[in-house]
Order: C-alpha cells, then sequence, then structure tokens
C-alpha cells in the first residue's frame, strides 16, 4: 500500500478538526510517539492529534484516508513489541485524552469506557464497589491498547485474556464510518463474531472509540506459595497437575534458575537457585485457601519439589510478584551495554519446556 506525505494542506486540515491545544508538530512530542517500551527501531511521525470524542476520531480517519495518509493509535506507549510505533510516519491518533469511564453497572459486572482509560485507574474505581477489570498486562495500559493486542497477563490462566472480557465495542473504520460489535448480554450467537476479530488486530481494521467490558468480583481473600523444583521438566509437570487437580490457580508463574540469583540480589527474596513456581490463590476465605495451598503443596511433593513455602501474605505477594514483572528492567540494569529483547513465546504445556 502506497502512502502520501503529509503536506501544509494536510496540517492545517487536521488541526481544524481539534482545538489548537490537540494538534502538534512539535519536535519533542514527535519523538514522544516514535517509540513505545520495546527493542524496535523508533520511527517520528509527522504530526500528533489528541481527539476527545468519537466524532473527532471519525473525521480525522476519514480525512486521512481520502488522502492516504497513514493513521497510527497510540494509548500509552508501553508496548513491549512494537506496536503503536509510527513505521510509515503520518499522523498519531493518540487517546489518552479519551479517558473517561461512562458508566458502571454492578449487577451486570459491566463497564464502559474511553480507550484511553487506564487499566490501573479503572480498578481504582471498581474496588470500592468490589468488582475488577482482570486482564492484567501491566498498570498504565490503556483500554484501548489492551484490546488492540489482545494483551494478557499473570491472571490469564483464571479469568482469559483481554478478548474474554471484552463485551462491546464502538470501532471507527478507516473511511471514519462508526461501527458496533458485540452485546451487553452474557451470551448471544447472532451473525458473525466480528467483535473477536476486533480485538487483536493492532488498529488495522479500525481505532476502538468505546468498549464494555466484562468485570469480576473483588475476592474476599488472596494466598500465595513458591515451589522450587529440581528441573524445568518437574515444574511444568507440577503445573500440569496443580491444574488437572481443579484447584483453578489465579497466577502461575514459573522462573528459571537463571533468573532467581538476579531477583534475589535486587529484591533480596531469599529465593533457592532452582525452577521456582510462584502461584497465587483467590477465594472467599482463608481457611478455603489454607485447604487450596495444601493440596497444591501435596501435588508439587508427588512431582518430587525441593521446597515448598505456603501461605504467603498480601505483602509477601506483591513483593515476589512485582520482582517478576521488573526482571526485565533487571537485567538490564546488569548489562547495560546491551539491549534486552523482550519478547513472548506459548507452546503448548505438554510442550513445556
Amino acid at each position: 500500500m502506497s502512502f502520501s506525505p503529509m503536506n501544509r494542506h494536510h496540517m492545517d486540515a487536521f488541526r481544524s478538526m481539534v482545538a489548537s491545544d490537540r494538534f502538534s508538530t512539535g519536535e519533542s512530542y514527535l519523538d514522544l510517539h516514535s517509540a513505545d517500551q520495546s527493542f524496535h527501531t523508533p520511527k517520528r511521525p509527522d504530526a500528533v492529534i489528541w481527539p476527545m470524542n468519537r466524532d473527532e476520531v471519525c473525521r480525522v480517519l476519514a480525512f486521512a484516508d481520502k488522502h492516504r495518509i497513514p493513521v497510527t493509535a497510540w494509548g500509552a506507549g508501553t508496548s513491549m513489541e512494537g506496536n503503536p510505533i509510527p513505521v510509515h510516519g503520518g499522523l498519531v491518533v493518540d487517546f489518552c485524552r479519551m479517558n473517561r469511564i461512562l458508566d458502571i453497572r454492578e449487577a451486570d459486572f459491566q463497564a464502559d469506557v474511553e480507550p484511553g482509560v487506564i487499566y490501573q485507574d479503572l480498578n481504582e474505581k471498581l474496588k470500592f464497589r468490589g468488582l475488577f477489570f482482570p486482564p492484567d498486562p501491566g498498570a498504565r495500559a490503556t483500554i484501548g491498547g489492551m484490546i488492540a493486542n489482545n494483551a494478557s497477563g499473570p491472571h490469564t490462566i483464571r479469568y482469559g485474556a483481554t478478548k474474554d472480557c471484552i463485551l462491546q465495542v464502538a470501532v471507527a473504520l478507516a473511511n471514519g464510518e462508526l461501527i458496533k460489535m458485540g452485546t451487553r448480554a452474557s451470551k448471544t450467537s447472532s451473525g458473525y463474531d466480528l467483535l473477536h476479530l476486533f480485538v487483536g488486530s493492532e488498529g488495522t481494521l479500525g481505532l476502538v472509540v468505546e468498549a464494555t467490558v466484562r468485570l469480576a468480583g473483588l475476592p474476599e481473600a488472596l494466598s500465595a506459595a513458591i515451589a522450587a523444583f529440581p528441573s524445568l521438566e518437574a515444574a511444568g509437570r507440577g503445573v500440569c497437575e496443580i491444574i488437572r487437580a481443579g484447584l483453578t490457580p489465579s497466577a502461575l508463574e514459573l522462573m528459571g534458575s537463571e533468573c532467581i540469583p538476579l531477583m534475589n540480589q535486587e529484591r533480596n527474596l531469599g529465593l533457592e537457585t532452582f525452577p521456582t513456581l510462584f502461584m497465587e490463590f483467590q477465594g472467599p476465605s482463608r481457611e478455603y485457601l489454607m485447604h487450596v495451598v495444601r493440596m497444591a503443596q501435596e501435588i508439587c511433593a508427588e512431582v518430587k519439589s525441593i521446597s515448598f513455602y505456603p501461605g504467603l501474605g498480601r505483602e509477601e505477594h506483591d513483593r515476589i510478584f512485582q520482582a517478576r514483572h521488573e526482571l526485565g528492567e533487571m537485567i538490564q540494569r546488569k548489562h547495560p551495554g546491551c539491549r534486552v529483547l523482550v519478547v513472548d513465546v506459548a507452546v503448548p504445556a505438554s510442550a513445556y519446556p
């Protein structure tokens, strides 16, 4: 596909569509929107625009489509895969001003949000109602970015990825047309499943301007445990047997032995230098979780775990899982002259490691 370079006429047209402070060709803004958190080569756009509502998004896209100007959506720039980098230049549409939580329906376990809503901010509002939005790719990710990338995180094993938590979206197509997909009903079998075609399409099919998300009840109790294994194979068997037993962990994180010394050094965790499984369980009471953790301990012992530390409290749980999330930064600090390549590789459980 061939694109047209942006000229003064294009700039003036985009500038006229929004307030004067919501369109920029300033060097600092172009640099800010040239790279995410990945190792991919930065590429500057020609301009950045900040829409405030869906009508502005539609007008911008219609003009860009007519004049063959490339458009790239921008959430928070936290991607690790290069998704928001404007590789063809052109216009970046930054959704940070479309950040309203439009409605929360507790009885339906649903919320309507704009794409610029920050994941952490949404859950801060929801916790006072005993609810939360389960996918957790990172605290500063935007809902729009999560939908575009079908983001997932540690809790995917229990709650699914973003696609499993999106009920309805309003999307601005490339020609400026606005369409809705999905339904607020808990089940529907009518027509093509266009909703899940858009979730994960990374902005190539259109830009999400509003979404209805599925919420979950905030668990009453949480417990965590750590198990060390003699090998990755043994740890993998432990994971399979825990799931087979129906224990439904809310998070499972397996760390190779080469990661443990660095995590101990940076966060003073005191973990043994073996392949280590971090487990999180959620439930209605501490008594229930004590029973679940005991079962997990028995399963790990059956596959020859070296050690098992049960019943970790919230503070210790947060410290360990935070260290896991910061591992890439730790590796970068240890090797300042190198560039860390952070990627996801997925295989069936039976093929691991």
